[in-house]
């Protein structure tokens, strides 16, 4: 007995080693530096007027956009034709200003910027807390104000209030993405110790939540998520404490239960609203206690108890949500403006229910344990009242599956971060169900056991592969370095390469751009060049998105010089090209007439 208790209390501090080990492991990756500036930019140009000249094209630029990026068509923009730059220059190019900027204050993730410019655009002196950014939920974002804050009080932050002073001293601005990236690690321990306490309380002992929590820390897109400054690990932590106080609901059905449910669940949305289905989970907790399936032999409850608790639910969570996100009432207009833009970016498609499961969720969780996830989905509803919590996580998931159905771009293994909450309730019924088989006597027990040794074993794999990837995106053996290094060994100065965005620590090669002719060539039109026009050397970076199926009709015409693939940690393990931007494969190819 006192073994058992010694390797229960120790059993949390495993799983936090766990997701600190795959959560840390390249958590410095594509951050701003003196190294990554020192390859694109020509000696000498790092100084006062170049940082100035930056600076004031910063300001020239937002000028234009104005305070919501979201809601100026000019921000999803880049250029339109064939742009061709030079080579030799002493003063950068018009063309490449935002490039180079982008090298000093930018990190390899396209989207983490915004964070930081939404805490920018505060003036907490003048109590002005409006980001300007709906998207991501204030919640998320004043956290992570917070974390930055916490960083500086402890000496390892930097906030200035001038972008002068990160252009100088860029490794300060990477601080701050660290900062924000740090929350996310913490969110995604968090969520695997709210998946144990899950099961410690609701499924009769520990077994259930460990596999659920080891599960969530080795899925591809929780390890994804858990190195980005970004919402997605802080809301599922809310998700998933939504589902543990709706299990309170089960079981007590109090008015303060429902009140507890709601707020968490409207703290979900606040942080992103992409969280919404958290409220439906509370809707279906109080479904199943007005069903009588709120407990084993359990009768069909008194709707007017039950009814008074849901509205009770829906009155708090509105209100948390508005409490950590006042700017929904003052800047209303602005609010929906936004929403109206998003609105292109979505769908109501049932279609995309089964093309999500099929493509973005199987491939970022493994073919096994959606099979898993499946299968104690239906293991919850045959036991129904037997086992209501297990029902509960069922309902949320496949709730939360059905609401993909407004999800546009759903093939793209990159979309599952939409779901991180909800792979967190699915875990859990995966769990459970290893649970269930490892229970059982004898062979087929034993069998259970060996399942769920090869599920974790190459879950882990996985999930380690992933975080190699970052690792090597933190250094110089990352794919952008490498290829970069190609570039400029094999390609001799003043050759023409074709590039289909401009260059961005994400997308590009790190090489000098200023000795080669760069022709920029927007993707949609690159197919239909003609032979003349084509560039002599073509540079393809595939971070989460893929260029090179528009380019089809004419790669043809061209020879594979070089391929800087994603790291293989194991050698059965290939990294989805559209799950993160971490380490993009990189493509090098050369005209075959020119070859």
């Amino acid at each position: 007995m006192a073994t058992l208790q010694v390797r229960r209390r120790a059993l949390p501090a495993a799983l936090v080693l766990l997701g600190l080990a795959l959560g840390l492991w390249g958590i410095r990756w594509g951050l701003p530096g003196p190294e990554r500036l020192a390859r694109v930019l020509p000696p000498g140009l790092d100084g006062p007027a170049f940082h100035q000249a930056l600076a004031d094209s910063w300001s020239a630029l937002h000028r234009g956009l104005g305070e919501n990026l979201m809601v100026n068509p000019k921000s999803f923009g880049s250029f339109t034709g064939v742009v061709e730059v030079p080579a030799g220059w002493k003063t950068p190019p018009p063309e490449l200003l935002n490039s180079y900027r982008s090298f000093y204050v930018r990190s390899e993730h396209e989207d983490e910027q915004s964070i930081l410019l939404a805490l920018s655009r505060m003036k907490p002196l003048q109590l002005q807390f409006n980001p300007h950014l709906f998207t991501y939920g204030a919640f998320h974002i004043y956290s992570v104000g917070a974390a930055i804050a916490a960083g500086a009080v402890l000496g390892q932050v930097a906030v200035k209030g001038s972008l002068l002073h990160y252009l100088a001293h860029p490794a300060d601005m990477a601080s701050m993405y660290l900062a924000g990236r740090l929350l996310s690690v913490a969110a995604f321990v968090g969520c695997a110790l709210m998946l144990l306490r899950l099961g410690r309380r609701w499924s009769g002992g520990d077994e259930a939540g460990a596999f659920a929590a080891a599960i969530f820390l080795m899925t591809p897109a929780a390890v994804v998520q858990a190195h980005v400054l970004k919402t997605h690990t802080f809301w599922a932590f809310f998700a998933l404490w939504t589902v543990d106080r709706c299990a309170v609901v089960l079981a007590r059905g109090a008015l303060k239960d429902y009140a507890a449910a709601g707020a968490v669940a409207g703290l979900a949305t606040a942080s992103f609203l992409g969280a919404w289905p958290a409220c439906l989970v509370v809707g279906a907790a109080g479904a199943l206690r007005l069903a009588g399936l709120h407990e084993p032999g359990g009768t069909p409850r008194p709707p007017a108890p039950e009814l008074k608790g849901l509205v009770l639910s829906g009155v708090c969570a509105g209100g948390a949500f508005l409490l950590v996100s006042p700017y929904w009432v003052t800047g209303f207009g602005e609010a929906m403006a936004e929403m109206k833009v998003l609105s292109g970016f979505s769908a109501m498609n049932p279609s995309h229910i089964w093309l999500f499961a099929t493509n973005a969720l199987r491939r970022s969780v493994t073919d096994p344990v959606l099979t898993l996830m499946f299968g104690g989905a239906a293991l919850a509803l045959l036991k129904g009242r037997r086992d209501p919590v297990l029902l509960l996580c069922a309902i949320a998931f496949l709730l939360a599956l059905a609401s993909t159905a407004t999800v546009g771009g759903v093939i793209a293994t990159r979309q599952a971060r939409y779901f991180i909450g909800w792979i967190g309730v699915g875990s859990f019924l995966a769990g459970h169900v290893l649970q269930e088989l490892r229970a059982l006597k004898g062979a087929p027990g034993r069998l259970g056991t060996l399942t769920a040794v090869i599920v974790l074993a190459g879950l882990a794999s996985q999930g380690f592969s992933y975080a190699y990837n970052f690792h090597l995106g933190a250094g110089a053996r990352s794919n952008h370095v490498l290829s970069g290094d190609w570039i400029e060994k094999n390609i001799p100065e003043g050759s023409e390469i074709g590039l289909l965005r401009y260059p961005q620590p994400s997308n590009s090669p790190f090489f000098r751009y200023d000795r080669y002719r760069l022709k920029f060539i927007e993707p949609g039109l690159a197919a239909s060049l003609p032979p003349e026009k084509l560039p002599r050397w073509l540079a393809l970076t595939v971070p989460d998105y893929d260029d090179r199926p528009a380019l089809a009709p004419i790669l043809g015409r061209y020879e594979r010089r070089a391929v800087f693939p994603r790291a293989k940690l194991f050698p059965w393990v290939e990294l989805d090209p559209s799950s993160t931007t971490a380490n993009p494969l990189v493509e090098i190819y050369a005209l075959k007439e020119a070859a």
